[in-house]
């Protein structure tokens, strides 16, 4: 029997069969934390669709031709053992609402993006917090951050600012400016950065005393905008270590994709500053 998810959510299980289908795989024998996280994204899907005018229709034919390019970029990744952006540089973009789409849906119908906010929501912001890489904004809602703190993307949807009107939003690139942060959460976001350690060095810089890192990396994912390929552990740990941050907690969230194991998955972090 299907939780209940929130009356759009169902609307759309109900007019899609492979949805449906995904939907109840991965709600079989969940803990309670993913159902609450689900609850969560199917509200946050709602209010979303809602404000910026996206009928279902449309929701679904996003989500079909989004998941039907990655499936594309996976076969490639198995032939080539490339990434889409290595094998051609001007890959074709996705609007900012088909990829906040995705990102929304994929919490609610695949395991892996629903562990990833499982973990997220064991690690609320209890100081002023710092969100780099704001995405769909969904994500907010798992940090539940005090007043005054800031969440940083190139393009942030004006639903995330009405639904989240606590949070100061800085539609620009981060850099350290003398703030500090007792957290700080880039989650889903080193993969699509050139160079990922010069990143976390900014981030521990503005990171306060004992403050708190949270990230994750993504291995074997072969999405059209991923520039980075997070292979060893080990060696992510430790250069992540040598900037003077401890790892304080890690788990390791593997991929589940139909035909094909391409060794794909997320890796959760939890670092503190080391002074």
């Amino acid at each position: 029997m299907m939780e209940d998810k929130g009356t759009f959510f169902e609307e759309l299980v109900k007019s899609d069969r492979k949805l449906e289908l995904d939907y109840e795989y991965v709600c079989a024998d969940v803990p309670e934390s993913a159902s609450r996280v689900r609850v969560a994204t199917a509200a946050y899907l709602e209010g979303y669709t809602a404000f910026n005018g996206i009928t279902k229709e449309t929701v679904l034919a996003s989500y079909a031709a989004t998941v039907r390019r990655y499936a594309n970029d996976i076969r490639a990744f198995v032939q080539t053992g490339r990434y889409p952006l290595e094998l051609k540089a001007d890959q074709a973009p996705l609007s900012r609402s088909d990829y906040d789409l995705f990102l929304i849906l994929t919490i609610l119908v695949t395991k892996h993006r629903c562990a990833v906010m499982e973990e997220l929501a064991k690690f609320p912001a209890t100081a002023k917090a710092l969100v780099i890489g704001v995405g769909s904004g969904v994500e907010l809602g798992f940090i539940g951050a005090p007043d005054n703190s800031d969440a940083y993307d190139l393009y942030i949807n004006q639903f995330a600012r009405s639904a989240f009107p606590k949070w100061r939003f800085r539609e620009e690139l981060y850099r350290p400016v003398g703030q500090h942060y007792g957290s700080i959460y880039a989650i889903e976001l080193l993969e699509h950065l050139d160079q990922p350690y010069a990143f976390l060095a900014d981030c521990r810089e503005s990171l306060l005393p004992g403050g708190r890192l949270v990230v994750t990396t993504a291995t074997n994912v072969p999405q059209f905008d991923h520039r980075f390929n997070f292979i060893s552990d080990k060696d992510f740990e430790g250069r992540v270590e040598t900037l003077g941050l401890v790892l304080n907690y890690k788990r390791v969230i593997p991929h589940a994709y139909p035909r094909t194991d391409i060794g794909a998955r997320n890796v959760f972090y939890c670092f503190t500053r080391n002074d």
